[in-house]
């Protein structure tokens, strides 16, 4: 498994957990962590995606 697959299972764990909040809002400060932390770990997912892209050109 790549570090990539790795980190899309804990977004859609992640997401599942977002899901059991109440409110289902950015006024939740728990839902909004959620929320950051899905966006946090795409980024690294992006990353880690060019930084590949990068290493096979050479």
């Amino acid at each position: 498994m790549t570090d990539e697959q790795r980190l899309q299972q804990m977004i859609d764990e992640l997401r599942r957990m977002r899901e059991r909040c109440e409110p289902k809002s950015n006024q939740n400060p728990r839902y909004l962590r959620y929320s950051n932390a899905v966006s946090a770990l795409r980024w690294l997912i992006e990353d880690l995606a060019k930084e590949r892209a990068i290493n096979r050109e050479r």
